[in-house]
């Protein structure tokens, strides 16, 4: 019995780490108490070296259960390396019709991961940097959205489909 312990221990170690070997670029910032304000965009910014790997880009929210709210827009501002912009409008829907959450909780905290674009290709290799800003319409004209504790970004390589 003792020898199936050691070599368990090895494989659990190597499965826990070789799970997401497709990550590039993973990253979360917190949301000072679990109010965004639309005047303080959340930053991201990675550099891009090879141009022929195909890619995935996800925006991860990490909300509470109880977010008030359907859905949540926001811009997604994007810095080329040769200094160009691009602006892109997103929707995320974070409950269902009667309410419920859409992401995977564990307790009271709903983690959710959105495709943006996938299986694409950086025109240009160098430094990124992507804003992101709610622009969600709060009830009492704060521009505080409540119950969003963490944004985050990823990057991955996009997995070849088999055919």
């Amino acid at each position: 019995m003792r020898k199936n312990k050691i070599f368990l221990i090895p494989m659990l170690v190597l499965f826990l780490f070789s799970c997401d070997r497709n990550k590039i670029y993973e990253k979360y910032k917190s949301i000072p108490n679990a109010m965004w304000n639309t005047k303080e965009p959340v930053m991201f910014d990675f550099e891009v070296k090879d141009t022929t790997q195909p890619c995935n880009l996800l925006i991860n929210i990490r909300c509470s259960d109880n977010y008030p709210y359907r859905n949540l827009y926001m811009f997604m501002k994007t810095t080329l390396p040769d200094g160009s912009r691009t602006v892109d409008t997103l929707e995320f829907y974070l409950l269902d019709m009667h309410g419920k959450p859409l992401g995977d909780c564990s307790g009271d905290v709903c983690n959710n991961r959105f495709m943006i674009d996938h299986d694409f290709n950086f025109p240009l290799p160098g430094k990124y940097e992507f804003e992101l800003q709610h622009v969600m319409r709060v009830e009492d004209g704060s521009g505080n959205l409540p119950m969003i504790m963490d944004v985050g970004m990823r990057l991955e390589k996009a997995t070849k489909k088999i055919q």
